[in-house]
């Protein structure tokens, strides 16, 4: 149970398109009106393991194809995002932030969330749980602990939010450049 939950937690917090987008939006827009993003991307987070754990057996016979197609979908979303981000930080108007739905559709497209969710019911939980309930539950902890991560990336934001409106076309670029390596490393491998 402990390695599993250090899985969880190392892929949860490390940097990927959910730590960065949450840091970065409440940035732009503070923790209270950032939180929509958080949200969607916990339905989102909640909606591919529930995938995961009914269909990983099946998805391991067809896992090569679906992984390139699922990291080009992401690799074009991530691009997406990190150019939307930038042209926001460009404006001098305050930004309007990412709501629910671009939290909940990054998700369905994050290769990192699939694979997390794919190798924690592959690897821990099917070996570790012998009943639907256990299975179940020990599943559960994967959208609660992403959203967790999420949340303290954008609490971190939230508080540097003077420094990012004061230095917001750089920030912006940083952001941007972090999306876009996110995406190459994605494609890459």
């Amino acid at each position: 149970m402990a390695d599993y939950l250090l899985y969880l937690v190392v892929m949860a917090i490390t940097p990927g398109p959910n730590t960065i987008l949450s840091m970065a939006n409440a940035a732009s827009v503070g923790l209270e009106r950032g939180i929509r993003l958080n949200f969607g991307m916990l339905a989102g987070i909640t909606i591919v393991t529930a995938l995961a754990f009914t269909a990983v057996q099946f998805l391991y016979s067809f896992l090569p194809q679906a992984q390139r197609v699922m990291r080009l979908f992401a690799f074009a979303y991530l691009i997406y995002l990190a150019l939307k981000n930038l042209m926001i930080s460009m404006r001098e108007e305050d930004a309007a932030g990412c709501g629910f739905i671009k939290g909940l559709v990054l998700q369905l497209v994050n290769v990192k969330v699939y694979l997390l969710a794919i190798t924690a019911q592959s690897a821990y939980i099917m070996p570790m749980a012998d009943t639907l309930a256990g299975r179940i539950a020990l599943s559960a902890l994967i959208p609660i602990v992403c959203f967790a991560a999420g949340l303290v990336w954008a609490i971190g934001g939230s508080l540097l939010k003077e420094a990012f409106s004061r230095h917001r076309k750089l920030f912006g670029l940083i952001f941007c450049l972090s999306l876009v390596w996110c995406a190459i490393r994605m494609v890459l491998g």
